[in-house]
């Protein structure tokens, strides 16, 4: 990433001659002194290497108020994750010029919540990050507010929201146009399978997936909890890891098999939040090596 602009600097002040000016000559007077900016406020972005974070770093970056320095993975216990696979997010954080730093929330915990906020306080002390920017577009679940501006709220750090509330099918058009380059790496029935693994979110892409958000529901489908297709996935029904973009220095990809992971769900978990019967993931290759491209 580009460093941030400095500052503006005082203008230097004309000097005048003691001997006083002639009658016909105007009274020169200095530039007047430009307000300084306040310094941008050190920024870490929400991560998981999809899109939307992705593109909340690019309105980041391109935000003179904010100086963006870290890339933070919010997980449970050092778990991994299906969707988005930490060694492809190193990869990232690598393309990108970025610190990739975690905040483990202990998996026992009574209250997910203050984990959260103690974890943001720490980032807040250790690394002096004064907002967390999120690429998070809507409320999830049975929320009534987002729940990062809860955490950061508590944390008294501020909240950048840069995707809330956005036109879904702009803010698709917006990452196709800027250049973005990016790969399915979790879908859900009964929307997907497993043939859109490794697959690019094109045009022609977000075209089929058009069509799938306009069909109605089986009967079957909605007594079952299923809700029409969130063209951005905001309920969970696809996720995506970013291989190259505006900000990356080189493209990375992901060593990974052939076959998708296939997941039958055979009882209620609490993430499946659109009540998916079958899930479908990028699987690692044993090493779980990346493969990066111009970049060594």
């Amino acid at each position: 990433l580009s460093q941030k602009s400095e500052p503006w600097g005082r203008h230097t002040m004309t000097t005048f001659s003691e001997s006083k000016p002639k009658p016909s000559q105007p009274l020169s007077l200095p530039p007047p002194t430009q307000p300084q900016r306040p310094n941008p406020s050190i920024t870490a972005i929400s991560w998981t290497g999809g899109k939307d974070c992705n593109l909340s770093l690019l309105h980041a970056h391109r935000d003179p108020s904010l100086d963006v320095r870290y890339l933070v993975v919010f997980r449970v216990n050092e778990k991994s994750f299906l969707a988005h696979p930490i060694p492809f997010m190193e990869a990232q954080a690598k393309s990108l010029g970025l610190e990739l730093l975690f905040v483990d929330i202990p998996q026992d915990t009574n209250d997910y919540m203050q984990a959260y906020i103690d974890g943001i306080v720490n980032l807040k002390v250790g690394y002096g990050i004064e907002v967390i920017t999120t690429g998070d577009m809507d409320l999830v679940g049975t929320m009534e507010r987002n729940w990062m501006e809860r955490c950061c709220e508590g944390a008294s750090i501020r909240v950048h929201l840069p995707l809330w509330k956005k036109n879904r099918e702009d803010v698709l058009e917006e990452l196709l146009d800027e250049g973005f380059r990016i790969m399915f790496s979790c879908v859900k029935s009964p929307f997907f399978d497993g043939s859109w693994i490794g697959r690019m979110l094109d045009r022609n892409a977000l075209e089929e997936m058009k069509v799938i958000a306009d069909r109605k529901l089986t009967e079957n489908e909605k007594e079952s909890g299923v809700k029409e297709l969130d063209l951005c996935g905001e309920r969970g029904e696809y996720h995506t890891m970013c291989v190259d973009g505006p900000l990356y220095r080189w493209e990375v990809m992901l060593e990974r098999e052939e076959r998708a992971k296939e997941i039958v769900m055979e009882s209620k978990w609490e993430g499946n939040i659109h009540n998916a019967k079958k899930i479908w993931t990028i699987c690692l290759k044993e090493s779980g090596e990346t493969k990066e491209e111009n970049g060594g």
